[in-house]
């Protein structure tokens, strides 16, 4: 790796990684980097080990539930139906 860059960029969000890009395109050396195991900030997407070490703690789900990779769960905040018509008063 490299020792020297232009710009670092903290967080691989949707913001940090449009500005990344945009600064690569025009021609600055980035470092982009992330504290998590996985990309993508509040809006990413978890397999199943992963979803469990972020919120149990415990490196491995119990096996019942099936293989990681078979587990796709988006993390971004969603608005039910419901709570979605009480604020709109419908």
């Amino acid at each position: 790796m490299d020792e020297e860059y232009d710009v670092i960029v903290l967080g691989t969000g949707l913001k940090e990684c449009i500005l990344s890009g945009l600064l690569s395109v025009d021609g600055l050396k980035v470092l982009h980097m992330d504290r998590n195991d996985y990309y993508g900030g509040d809006s990413t997407s978890l397999n199943l080990n992963q979803l469990w070490k972020k919120f149990r703690g415990e490196d491995k789900p119990p096996a019942h539930l099936g293989a990681s990779r078979d587990y796709n769960v988006d993390m971004v905040p969603k608005s039910s139906d419901l709570a979605i018509r009480k604020t709109i008063g419908v």
